[in-house]
């Protein structure tokens, strides 16, 4: 790491001089030895670790930007919005290192409920410089910036006069010149910064907070309502608007809509995939995949004609290898964007490549995310899942294509496929199957329904294929809709000789139409990949004879209650099964 978030600066505290007679720095002013104690001091301290990430800073003031400008943490809104004073901002730290939630999650809360437990008192990382930030002295939002264009403060005035003796004393005062007040005041007395005054008067004070505090819980409920019924408005005038002419066919039958996984899923429920991707050991899998790594290279790099000064947007960039294979091959300016914290790591690796002059890396949704181009000539993206579409990350580019590609611009890659044939595998069936038949001598059958209705990601060698293989699916990733992504596809397969099946085999094929064209496949003919191969086993082996033709069916589908997961129909030869994969 470099620049201001290197934790090496802060491992040897600065040199100050002691502003003694004949030595440097003997003419500095008081107030300057002062400043210069307090940088020693700072240099003195741990260095401030990022809220969101493990990125460290010199002091707690970097650390609290890079949390504003690149998390979108602004504590200044959070101040004005929940009344946060220090013991609530250490808490607050405390809370977020402990609990480890979002930055969206942080901006949309109303309260401070979260972090109000006394327990998040006690430091989660020793001498913690966040802790020791002015918080109250240092941050001062505007009052007339909005939060999102909305704002309720309807307890305000209460509080001041609550909460700040001599304000409610000023406006007593004030209140005694007049016959009609002069009562209160005189059930009022002040001492220093105290006030006392009668029980009655107290309770009628408390009458007065209660319903106010009872008066913003009903605003607050007004105004999620509000923004209920602006979701709905807006999900009926997508619906009015894709459907254009047909709407004036009310007896047409309506297909099935198929929810992007950014409207399915907002980012905190998402959390657990986004955080998947942020442990090495996925990229070291990937990266690892010659297969895989070498054919987007291939693409990138041998069509230099293509990508010469062209634009180029990297969805889910990861580690940025992809960016920077982009570079490589001319592009004026790469943007990466990635929803998981790797994103840190990448902009370490695009400087350490000394790529970071064209190469700009975003963090966030990339349905959710400012990018600092209108229009890009490529986007390219290694969305694809097991079985092509699990993970359900196509959604993503397909809305990047829609509203960033520019006109002639083109998605890398441009065609992906799926394929089926049929296995015989006797011995990972018996194995995996069979097995729950006889477990030390006793019966185990119930175990196989949940075995069988899982496909099953795993390398099938070449020779245990006993068909041909059948297309089902034929994406073009330059056109194609997200309802795409579910299918329904009847086939065929031809029995190549006597066996019984043991299970249909899926896998997928990718290609990059250019100039100097590329593709890979992941099916078991070939080198395998990462992905492997998913197989969908049948609940008895199935005996059939050469030359054989067995007609088949395959219902690919969402699930409903994980829009990430598929559930797949297969039918052979009349019999229907099911599966999911997730």
């Amino acid at each position: 790491m470099s620049g201001d978030s290197d934790s090496d600066d802060c491992d040897m505290p600065g040199l100050v001089s002691n502003g003694t007679d004949g030595a440097p720095g003997a003419g500095v002013a008081l107030d300057e030895e002062e400043d210069l104690g307090e940088e020693m001091y700072v240099d003195s301290l741990a260095p401030a670790v990022d809220l969101f990430s493990t990125k460290k800073f010199k002091t707690a003031e970097d650390c609290l930007e890079h949390c504003k400008e690149v998390h979108g943490l602004d504590l200044a809104v959070l101040k004005k919005r929940l009344s946060m004073d220090t013991f609530s901002y250490i808490r607050f730290v405390n809370y977020v290192r402990s609990e480890s939630p979002s930055p969206g999650f942080v901006m949309s809360l109303s309260s401070g409920a979260k972090w109000g437990d006394l327990k998040f008192m006690k430091p989660v990382i020793p001498d913690d410089p966040l802790l020791m930030f002015n918080f109250e002295e240092e941050l001062d939002p505007q009052d007339e910036e909005e939060e999102n264009g909305f704002e309720i403060d309807i307890s305000r005035e209460l509080n001041d006069e609550i909460a700040n003796p001599r304000n409610f004393h000023n406006q007593l005062s004030t209140a005694s010149t007049n016959s009609e007040d002069s009562c209160i005041a005189s059930n009022v007395t002040f001492e220093e910064d105290l006030v006392k005054m009668s029980l009655d008067k107290f309770n009628d004070l408390k009458k007065q907070f209660d319903a106010m505090s009872l008066e913003l819980r009903e605003k607050d409920n007004e105004l999620k309502a509000v923004f209920e019924d602006m979701t709905k408005m807006k999900g009926v005038a997508q619906t009015l608007f894709n459907s254009g002419g047909e709407a004036e066919k009310p007896f047409a039958k309506t297909k099935h809509k198929v929810v992007p996984v950014s409207e399915a899923r907002t980012v905190e429920e998402d959390h657990s995939y986004f955080q998947s991707y942020a442990h090495y050991s996925i990229h070291h899998e990937m990266l690892s995949d010659s297969v895989r790594t070498s054919s987007y290279r291939k693409a990138l790099v041998n069509n230099p004609d293509r990508l010469r000064d062209a634009l180029v947007l990297d969805i889910g960039c990861g580690t940025g290898i992809l960016s920077m294979f982009a570079a490589e091959a001319g592009a004026k300016a790469v943007v990466g964007v990635d929803c998981s914290d790797i994103i840190y790591q990448a902009m370490d690796i695009v400087r350490e490549n000394k790529m970071d002059d064209r190469v700009k890396l975003v963090k966030g949704r990339l349905e959710e995310t400012e990018l600092p181009y209108e229009e890009f000539d490529f986007i390219v993206s290694e969305w694809m899942g097991y079985f092509l579409l699990f993970e359900g990350m196509l959604d993503s580019v397909l809305a990047a294509r829609d509203k960033y590609l520019a006109p002639g611009g083109m998605v890398l890659p441009n065609r992906c496929t799926i394929e089926l044939c049929a296995i015989s595998d006797h011995e990972r069936y018996d194995s995996l199957v069979g097995f729950w038949s006889d477990v030390f001598g006793y019966k185990m059958s119930c175990m196989r329904g949940p075995i069988l209705a899982d496909a099953s990601v795993e390398v099938i060698p070449k020779d245990l294929v006993v068909s041909n293989s059948a297309n089902v699916l034929d994406l073009n990733i330059n056109t194609c809709t997200v309802a795409d992504t579910e299918f329904s596809s009847s086939f065929e397969l031809k029995i190549t000789k006597d066996c019984e099946l043991t299970g249909i085999l899926g896998y997928f094929d990718t290609f990059f139409d250019l100039p100097v064209p590329v593709m890979f496949s992941t099916g078991p003919q070939v080198k395998p990949t990462h992905w492997k191969q998913t197989v969908f086993y049948l609940p008895e082996k199935l005996p059939v004879k050469k030359n054989e033709t067995i007609p088949c069916k395959m219902v690919c589908k969402r699930m409903k209650t994980d829009a990430r997961a598929l559930k797949v129909s297969l039918t052979l030869d009349d019999k229907t099964y099911r599966y999911t994969v997730d």
